[in-house]
């Protein structure tokens, strides 16, 4: 099986790893130890073993990188793996993979099931797409799991849990109002363990074969995931799935795993790949091994959106100016403080304020109310302890504490008044992300309360409990359309969604300050620990570079009984009108200005609720002009009205 043609095969370009053509043949490149023996294995489709190895001998070794290059052109039509230390393994840098075709199959102990392909010379259409460069402040972003998002039978998608599916999901985003999408690992993963791992992880309480449904494990970073392709080719359908979002104006981000001992170089040409080769617009980064001053300091990756978590972005920028803001930190204390904010936990009228309020000058902040990582925003409302036991770990795996409330029952509940609380809740929760100031991140699905059952760490679960359940967006339907019009108010208000940090000041003279906070008292906000009122005043002068937006008042009482907050004075040709209020279950909670009752000095909150004002404008009252037949008398007459009118007035 060991070559005998030398003549095609040269010493290779070490500089980039993986295999790529280059003129006259192709060029493939591995890292491994030092004193490793190296082959390259060539395959022939539909045939089982190798039908060619390839020593790569010292001759072929630069440091840890082991590069060969083949002048044979037959060589595209091959698939290839490598074989170190008598082990065959896949190229870490493969642009795509076949074998792994469907998802959680039983791992297999052939070594030459999984094979590596070349990337077809095939140009593709792109039909002028650039990608879309969305600014933070502009961006409803929408999270999701290619498989889990349309897998169940309740989908009416025909292509379910593919890269297709969510082509055709394309509608139902464009009216929700989302426009900018992110795709949990979608990337070649091995999701169900080799035999060597299961060894090591299998108990009493985990299961053979279990399937890892996520994907936050080391992977092939460079190729998209062949079980999420409806055909047979990945590449083409992640292409026109990202063509086909762009044209439809929403952007697309890869969530991306790096451990630690990952070389730094592979997480930069990952995402210069996917910005490059799929016109992907951004990424959230996650794990150990993320180099992030090497991504911020890479040419082409400006002005690409990076997500990342846990680092100090403001000593990260100290000293440092961008012409983009185009770093932004997923924010896990908005989840946790507007969680206990919500459950009207005391002390957190100050946390509230801070985290409602951030917006960075230099990067961007993520806000979210639920997540992958814990409860559904549905379950977060209906349970107070976690329940896993279908992750056969003795209920002892995900967090402990999730900052949740069940409002009266744990799980499931018929009574009207737990239901109703529920509903309240979940009102509120999506108000709070999507009237605060940084952007807001949406889970699929918790706009029409997909639930878990409960289980807060669904890692595994590759079934109802981790699909979402779309025979709920029928019975949910007021919190789906509540959530669309919500979005739309966002978007619509220039001041709810700036580029920078409001200063709580009025440093333009525009008779109120920027942002103001308040309470039972105008201008004044209670700190104290019993407090659970809020009420935050956006002076619509300061929306920036448009046009000026209205003032707006949001009030929050987390209180379980009816509270007053204070209205700040506005102008006299101005009064404030309820446009949106969350305990009003009659509708979809928002009020058409026409309709909408009118509020002076106070405005009265429901328990557990929130409400929004808009400072209208007073219509001009139409002057009528009394008709003059006598032009000679045309002076006195008007005088005489005149009087008249101011007698009539201090008389009122």
């Amino acid at each position: 099986m060991q070559s005998m043609n030398n003549t095609r095969i040269k010493p290779g370009y070490p500089q980039v790893l993986g295999a790529y053509k280059l003129e006259g043949g192709y060029n493939f490149a591995v890292e491994a130890p030092e004193d490793a023996q190296v082959s390259l294995l060539l395959y022939k489709r539909n045939q089982l073993a190798p039908v060619e190895e390839i020593p790569m001998g010292r001759e072929y070794q630069t440091g840890r990188v082991f590069a060969i290059r083949l002048t044979d052109k037959s060589v595209a039509s091959c698939q290839y793996n490598f074989l170190i230390n008598g082990s065959v393994v896949q190229d870490p840098c493969a642009c795509r993979l076949t074998g792994r075709r469907k998802f959680g199959s039983p791992y297999t102990e052939d070594p030459h099931a999984v094979r590596c392909e070349l990337l077809k010379d095939t140009p593709y259409d792109w039909e002028g797409d650039e990608g879309i460069q969305r600014e933070y402040k502009d961006m409803i972003l929408y999270k999701l799991h290619v498989r889990g998002y349309t897998k169940a039978a309740g989908s009416t998608i025909k292509k379910k849990g593919t890269f297709q599916g969510l082509t055709e999901m394309i509608p139902y985003w464009k009216d929700l109002g989302i426009n900018t999408i992110e795709l949990m690992p979608a990337y070649e993963f091995q999701e169900v363990a080799d035999k060597k791992e299961q060894e090591g992880m299998i108990t009493s309480r985990r299961k053979k074969d279990e399937v890892n449904f996520w994907g936050y494990i080391p992977g092939s970073y460079f190729a998209p995931k062949e079980a999420y392709c409806a055909g047979r080719d990945p590449v083409q359908e992640f292409k026109d799935m990202v063509k086909a979002l762009h044209k439809a104006g929403i952007g697309c981000i890869m969530e991306m795993f790096f451990p630690r001992d990952i070389s730094p170089l592979i997480p930069l040409r990952a995402l210069q790949f996917w910005k490059e080769y799929y016109h992907v617009d951004g990424f959230h980064l996650l794990g150990d091994g993320v180099p992030l001053e090497l991504l911020l300091r890479d040419g082409l990756l400006a002005g690409t959106m990076i997500m990342t978590q846990g680092y100090d972005m403001n000593e990260f920028y100290r000293g440092r100016k961008f012409v983009h803001r185009s770093f932004a930190e997923y924010n896990p204390g908005f989840l946790q403080d507007m969680r206990r904010f919500l459950k009207s936990d005391e002390d957190m009228v100050s946390a509230a304020r801070y985290r409602l309020s951030r917006n960075p000058d230099t990067y961007g902040v993520i806000n979210y109310m639920a997540s992958q990582d814990g409860f559904t925003m549905n379950d977060m409302v209906s349970y107070n302890y976690r329940h896993n036991e279908a992750n056969a770990e003795d209920n002892s795996d995900g967090c402990a504490y999730n900052y949740s409330w069940n409002c009266g029952m744990e799980g499931p509940s018929r009574k009207t008044a737990i239901r109703q609380l529920r509903e309240r809740q979940i009102r509120n929760a999506f108000a709070m992300v999507l009237l605060a100031q940084g952007t807001p991140m949406i889970y699929g699905g918790d706009e029409i309360c997909n639930s878990q059952e409960g289980n807060n760490n669904a890692y595994c679960q590759d079934n109802s409990i981790g699909w979402v359940d779309w025979k709920g967006q029928k019975r949910n339907q007021g919190i789906h359309t509540f959530v669309k019009k919500l979005i739309r108010f966002r978007m619509e208000h220039p001041i709810l969604h700036g580029a920078t940090q409001l200063r709580e000041s009025d440093y333009l003279a525009m008779g109120l300050p920027d942002m103001s906070f308040h309470g039972e008292r105008a201008w004044f906000c209670s700190s104290e620990n019993t407090s659970r009122m809020l009420g935050i005043l956006y002076c619509g002068a300061y929306a920036g570079d448009q046009t000026a937006d209205e003032n707006i008042y949001i009030g929050y009482n987390f209180y379980w009984e009816k509270r007053s907050l204070a209205l700040p004075d506005l102008p006299d040709t101005m009064q404030w009108k309820k446009v949106l209020d969350t305990w009003d279950l009659t509708g979809d909670g928002f009020y058409e200005k026409e309709n909408a009752r009118e509020y002076t000095k106070s405005v009265e909150i429901q328990p557990r609720s929130i409400v929004v004002l808009l400072g209208e404008r007073l219509p001009v009252p139409s002057k009528r002009k009394k008709k003059i037949r006598d032009t000679k008398n045309a002076g006195q007459e008007v005088k005489h009205a005149s009087v008249a009118s101011l007698q009539n007035n201090h008389k009122a």
